[in-house]
């Protein structure tokens, strides 16, 4: 008797070849693999297919695909391929704006589950009640509705995001079926097991909530990238690791949660050759020799003390921003895959580098506020065993070590043995010390001038510049006009016990 399973993806991010675009090497992940386990698990099985969302942002393939237009969209090509029924909606899905999503639904065979997002005042998606061979199933999409916290105001101007767990209420109530399964792109706001906040109750995420919420049978979750499946609350709850590692299989009969490493299935050279043509224009943009730099060492080999001691090619970021804006100060984050810069630069390296889609947003901050942020970028880290370490908030349950930003344009002390919101202990500008009522420009990207990270003190300073581009476009601009960058590396910071 064959088994009825959902089978399920999360946060692929663009991750549609098992080749690398670091060094063009055979990986253990990608979603050519996954046509491959589609196609086996279906010889045995009635299964459903669904994305989890946060799929078209992440790899240059995307980047360049998205920034070019093309249609039909890659990703959208693959999941037809593949056979995927029901894709959700995620954060990352917003990032090339209204048309890139558009298209990309368009251009899917696959019906979209989100009803908790609204364009143009009408759900992006349905619930839908799929029938097994002895019982009906409601498929119900929510995503985060924290997406206008971290969006640019133009990427979302026609939608509205409505609270998830209000919509999951009225949904359930709707429905008429036997089992309710909720697919969420967001994640996990308390302890699987005890039910403890684990970060601040925003609504960011809200999966502990969703499972708590009478109706539901179980809860495929994301955004956090964790591998997960349990029960929790005696649901089914599971998540799954970006860029297409593995994926979730639910049995609707037993109801066991599992997760499977794509590693275990085969390259499929269909995949790989229908993506071919994208990816060779993709190779071409990719190999562009943007210029070199010198008079420092900009490999990052040691994350944490790149963090730690500020690193060149923070300095190197700042100064890009610091030219594009003419800002007071600039600050940046070293994000979780930057790897730094060879003397020769490419495009490779940028887009390798600085992962986001990001754009450049001048703040107008007072001494105070400069304070405030400084002290939220100081909780990135504690002292343990005499030491300074990284704060475990900052990895689990989701690695964030994009949300500790180093600053230029200042000097400053943070003093990690003393109380958290008390630990900048010398803050000066120009040598003089910052007084509350100062007043300076200071330029970031549109994440953390939204308030990303918990940097709640950000939004509310006015605006200065907004200048929506993406920032890898900005850096391989500077880089060709100045042919040889040398940069302009201070040890502003100090971080002592």
């Amino acid at each position: 008797m064959k088994q009825n399973l959902i089978l399920c993806t999360s946060d692929v991010h663009g991750t549609l070849s098992a080749y690398s675009y670091l060094n063009g090497f055979l990986t253990n992940n990608g979603l050519s693999r996954y046509k491959t386990a589609v196609e086996q698990w279906r010889i045995q099985n009635d299964i459903i297919v669904v994305d989890n969302g946060d799929s078209l942002q992440g790899s240059p393939l995307m980047t360049y695909a998205l920034n070019m237009h093309a249609k039909p969209n890659p990703l959208a090509t693959v999941f037809n391929q593949i056979g995927v029924d029901y894709v959700n909606i995620g954060n990352h899905d917003f990032n090339y704006g209204e048309s890139a999503l558009l298209n990309y639904l368009e251009d899917l065979n696959a019906l979209c589950l989100t009803s908790n997002i609204l364009y143009q005042n009408e759900p992006i998606g349905h619930t839908v009640v799929h029938q097994t061979a002895h019982e009906r199933i409601a498929l119900i999409g929510l995503c985060t509705d924290y997406i206008p916290n971290w969006e640019k105001p133009e990427h979302i101007k026609n939608f509205k995001f409505l609270d998830p767990i209000e919509v999951l209420k009225q949904e359930i109530v709707k429905a008429d079926a036997d089992k309710i399964i909720v697919f969420y792109h967001g994640g996990f706001e308390r302890d699987l097991n005890d039910g403890h906040p684990t970060e601040k109750l925003t609504g960011e995420n809200v999966g502990y909530a969703i499972l708590n919420t009478p109706g539901v049978d179980a809860l495929f979750s994301g955004h956090q990238h964790r591998s997960i499946a349990q029960k929790v609350l005696n649901k089914p709850a599971l998540q799954c690791a970006l860029n297409a590692n593995e994926f979730m299989v639910l049995d609707l009969d037993s109801m066991k949660p599992s997760l499977y490493p794509m590693k275990d299935y085969d390259v499929d050279s269909t995949i790989e050759t229908l993506i071919k043509p994208f990816d060779e224009q993709t190779q071409l943009w990719l190999d562009q020799e943007l210029g070199r730099i010198q008079g420092y060492d900009f490999k990052i080999r040691d994350a944490f003390q790149a963090r730690l001691h500020k690193h060149p090619y923070v300095s190197f970021i700042n100064q890009v921003q610091k030219e594009a804006t003419q800002a007071d100060i600039c600050g940046t984050a070293l994000f979780n895959v930057a790897i730094g810069l060879d003397d020769v630069i490419h495009y490779r390296d940028l887009v390798m580098n600085y992962a986001y889609p990001n754009s450049l947003i001048v703040k107008e901050m007072s001494g105070k506020v400069l304070r405030a942020y400084l002290e939220q970028c100081a909780e990135y880290f504690i002292v343990k065993d005499g030491q300074i370490a990284v704060n475990p908030l900052f990895d689990e349950p989701k690695p964030q070590h994009f949300n500790y930003d180093m600053l230029d344009g200042i000097e400053y002390t943070l003093k990690i043995s003393k109380p958290v919101g008390h630990r900048v202990i010398e803050l000066k500008f120009n040598g003089k010390v910052i007084q509350d009522d100062d007043v300076f420009t200071v330029a970031m990207n549109n994440y953390r001038a939204s308030g990303g990270g918990n940097f709640h003190m950000i939004p509310e300073c006015p605006t200065v510049m907004e200048i929506q581009r993406d920032m890898t476009d900005i850096m391989a601009e500077y880089i060709q006009a100045k042919k040889i960058v040398t940069v302009d590396h201070h040890d502003n910071i100090q971080i002592i016990i």
